[in-house]
């Protein structure tokens, strides 16, 4: 593997810090304390390049800009140019049986900073993403570099090594880092995180993003400056998290609400949003068995920042995980013995806890279900939410319609086609009604769905089919007493009337 030596040979040369500084030698890693760290591989065969990285979010890398032009260019936003593959949660990287390996899919450079965010084509699950520091570094605090690239003796190392500096900020995107001991950042480990301990925590102040590399192998002897520069995150933690942000309802991953639909053929359809309220044309993610089945998907139940789909099949309750695209893997039961006429609807984060949640209606109650995410997805036991009166009304989940921090219900009563909204309490229940639209028969609107924020202007919105068999977007509203229907537009033309349910 070649790595960038005339980079190296010109930060030598001219005397200032302009090539990237491609990890950290100094201990090996033991356990899987940093599993945290990418590394990441650009180009292939002879020309490809070594970085590090650090992941930030199930599906997002952040490393160094300068990773993918040599400091010499502009990155462009989209697609990477070359194949990128991130590895993490392998500090040793012969170690195949933990971590994951992934394709980047999308790059995200920061404007200002030899900062970007590498979207992954999956999410990672099992691997805890670093914690975003705060708070700038102070004048001369101990930090910790750590990388996959050269040390001082191995030109490509298998593990993971971490390195002692001290740091000194100023109000600029750069840290300056001192060695401590013998500590150099070398080629591979530009884009590595540089850590702080916080009351027992390893939070993510900068990557590396320069270097002197004195003492590195292949470094001439000549060249004994072991300092480096990093680029500091604490003051863009809104770009990093914005960016990562996930859109609830989104299952391709383009951060635009979807609708998944059970046809009378018994087949799961997944129509892609446009970002506009209108959907894109139909992908088939379940073959068939899907007739009867309550189906729904809200929030992501296998911990790879990716929404998965539930649904209540049989009597059974299953989780089944997205591939990443919208089609689905196996499926995982997480529970069984409910009633085949059960009403699933997947809300959000009720409990606030971070995790997705389920209400589910069956023998005239309503209950909930507290997820549980992660490889291993499942559900505690049902809390009783709701006594009676629950039999004639049709579920669906409208997200945060009312902006308060917490998720809403959507329920319209079967008798009358009054469409109720019941707002989120803080005690995982859901408060008083108030009428959210009229003239919702199940004969003039079949079929209900919350759309969360499908045309992207910030308010909760939904989808009906009609009897006509159309389809309709209706971008949400608000009056004095809280959210509503707003102004319908048809965006489906026909074959409306085929479709069993929608979520």
């Amino acid at each position: 593997m070649a790595l960038t030596s005339t980079l190296l040979a010109a930060t030598v040369v001219t005397g200032v810090l302009t090539s990237p500084a491609h990890a950290a030698a100094g201990t090996p890693v033991a356990g899987n304390a940093y599993a945290f760290t990418a590394k990441l591989m650009i180009g292939e065969g002879d020309t490809a390049r070594a970085c590090s990285g650090v992941l930030v979010d199930p599906r997002w890398v952040v490393t160094a800009a300068s990773c993918f032009t040599g400091g010499l260019t502009q990155l462009a936003p989209g697609k990477p140019a070359e194949k990128t593959v991130a590895t993490i949660g392998r500090t040793d990287l012969t170690q195949t049986t933990v971590g994951a390996t992934r394709n980047a899919v999308e790059l995200v450079p920061h404007p200002d900073r030899d900062l970007v965010m590498v979207k992954l084509a999956t999410g990672v699950a099992g691997v805890k993403p670093i914690v975003l520091a705060s708070t700038p570094v102070a004048a001369d605090e101990s930090v910790h570099a750590a990388g996959f690239g050269r040390t001082k003796t191995t030109w490509v190392p298998d593990k993971l090594h971490t390195a002692p500096f001290t740091a000194v900020g100023d109000s600029s995107a750069n840290v300056a880092l001192t060695a401590t001991g013998d500590a150099v950042i070398c080629q591979g480990d530009a884009g590595g995180p540089v850590l702080r301990q916080a009351g027992g925590t390893q939070e993510l102040v900068a990557v590396t993003s320069t270097s002197w590399q004195g003492g590195c192998l292949g470094t001439p002897s000549t060249e004994t400056r072991t300092g480096a520069v990093a680029t500091r995150v604490d003051d863009v933690r809104t770009w990093i998290t914005s960016t990562a942000f996930a859109a609830p309802g989104d299952m391709t991953g383009d951060n635009k609400p979807d609708l998944v639909a059970v046809d009378d053929l018994g087949k799961l359809r997944l129509y892609p949003g446009t970002g506009t309220g209108a959907l894109g044309s139909p992908a088939y993610i379940g073959s068939g068995g899907w007739s009867g089945a309550s189906v729904t998907h809200r929030g992501d139940w296998t911990g790879d920042a990716m929404e998965d789909i539930v649904a209540i099949v049989g009597g059974e309750l299953r989780v089944y995980p997205n591939r990443g695209d919208g089609s689905l893997a196996a499926p995982i039961k997480i529970g069984s013995g409910l009633p085949t006429t059960s009403k699933l609807v997947g809300v959000g984060d009720v409990a606030r806890d971070g995790r997705p949640d389920l209400v589910i209606s069956y023998n005239d109650k309503l209950y909930r279900y507290d997820g549980v995410s992660g490889p291993a997805p499942s559900v505690a036991a049902p809390v009783l939410i709701g006594t009676s009166g629950w039999n004639v009304m049709s579920l669906t989940a409208p997200g945060d319609a009312d902006k308060d921090g917490r998720v809403d219900l959507l329920a319209r009563d079967t008798r009358d086609g009054i469409l109720y909204h019941y707002l989120g309490q803080a005690n995982g229940t859901f408060g008083d009604r108030t009428e959210y639209g009229r003239a919702y028969s199940v004969t003039n609107r079949p079929l209900i769905a919350g759309a969360s924020d499908a045309n992207l202007d910030g308010v909760a919105d939904m989808w009906t089919t009609a009897g006509d068999g159309t389809l309709w977007f209706y971008k949400g509203g608000t009056s004095i007493h809280g959210p509503i229907d707003g102004p319908s537009t048809k965006v489906g033309t026909g074959a409306w009337d085929t479709i069993r349910s929608i979520s």
